[in-house]
């Protein structure tokens, strides 16, 4: 059957046709390649802290890093007993004096009298005074919290310890404390005295709340670090999630910018006995740099937070991700040197080592942050 001219023509079109859309696919995957491999070929962006906020220094890298301490803002430390929480407040005292000098002021308020570390001998000044009064309120705090900020110059930094907060009385609660004397005292007089009256137990988290909200504006305008110490208690009625809480919970939960979380991991021992401890600092709350990181950290009960041994173990990953170490004769490669962590640890004192040691660290934790950044396109 012979084929007409138009039908041959038609055949001609569609193979040119088909052949175009090969050569467009073709150009559109090698097109596709090159964007890609010239986006993988490009490196990593890594970003460190932010620059439009001074901080503190805790002592510790790696806290320092999870967790910033940062003036103008409000930090609660949560633990339970001997998880370093005192030691913690103390060294970012001392640490960032060393950097400020005389422009640091600060108030080391000893609310439930516990204080018994020679900071002295540790930190070559002495960060409680006698001379100062603790508080023993909620309005005492206020108090005296006020008074720090108002006596501050213009380019002075303060911190302020609060230490604990459990400690502190709402002022209805110690009155209603007085009238329960009088009443008891009534009692085994044969007197027959009037009911007390009034509610029991909700003064003190509507103080917290109206302290917080009245002071948070002039505490970041003070460059003022509040440090906040609570002590962890159970939630016996929590049914559901952290099965652990502190006082003043819902008020810190929302005008704290970091809140940190200790746990002993471990205890250090000489002779077995405790010479101090490995602590485990989860952040669930970070408004500066990332939330829910966790980092060990060394505390020796004399000496502070030994944060040579802690980076060494970060930077050769000596711990496993739920903390235990992996072997205590491990050795680690410093210089093209072997070295056990002791050894180690003696080399870098020996030799002032701790700032190289430090950006090494550094170095590693942001080049992990920038590798788990999702890699999408901006929105604005």
């Amino acid at each position: 059957m012979a084929i007409s001219k138009k039908e041959k023509t038609d055949k001609k079109l569609k193979k040119v046709a088909k052949g175009s859309r090969k050569a467009t696919n073709k150009d559109t995957v090698e097109r596709v390649t090159e964007q890609v491999e010239a986006e993988a070929s490009k490196p990593i962006e890594i970003k460190k802290r932010r620059t439009d906020l001074i901080f503190a220094n805790t002592g510790s890298t790696l806290l320092d890093l999870s967790s910033p301490f940062a003036f103008g803002k409000i930090v609660n430390i949560v633990g339970d007993n001997s998880t370093g929480k005192t030691l913690l407040a103390m060294e970012c005292i001392a640490q960032t004096k060393k950097i400020l000098g005389k422009k640091l002021k600060w108030k080391y308020d000893d609310t439930e009298s516990g204080f018994s570390f020679d900071s002295k001998e540790m930190y070559g000044i002495e960060l409680l005074s006698e001379k100062e009064q603790a508080s023993e309120t909620v309005e005492d705090f206020e108090y005296n919290l006020n008074k720090e900020l108002d006596n501050l110059k213009s380019d002075e930094y303060l911190i302020y310890v609060c230490d604990c907060l459990d400690a502190l009385k709402a002022k209805e609660e110690e009155n209603r404390f007085k009238k329960r004397m009088e009443y008891e005292a009534a009692l085994r007089a044969g007197k027959n005295p009037k009911d007390l009256k009034g509610t029991y137990g909700m003064e003190k988290p509507k103080k917290m709340g109206e302290l917080f909200r009245n002071l948070v504006q002039k505490i970041e305008k003070k460059n003022c670090l509040l440090i906040i110490i609570s002590q962890v208690r159970m939630n016996i009625d929590a049914m559901f999630g952290n099965k652990y809480t502190r006082v003043g919970g819902k008020a810190l939960d929302f005008y704290a910018s970091v809140i940190i979380w200790l746990a002993v991991l471990e205890k250090n021992k000489i002779k077995d006995t405790p010479i101090g401890v490995v602590i485990k600092a989860k952040n669930t709350k970070n408004k500066i740099t990332k939330p829910f990181r966790i980092v060990n950290t060394h505390i020796l009960f004399d000496y502070g937070i030994d944060d040579i041994t802690s980076n060494i173990e970060y930077l050769y990953e000596l711990r496993t991700p739920t903390g235990d170490l992996k072997s205590k004769s491990e050795k680690v490669n410093w210089d093209d040197k072997e070295y056990t962590l002791k050894g180690l640890v003696k080399y870098i004192e020996d030799n002032e080592l701790e700032d190289k040691l430090k950006k090494q660290v550094e170095q590693k934790w942001y080049e992990f942050e920038a590798s788990i950044t999702p890699n999408r396109k901006r929105k604005f």
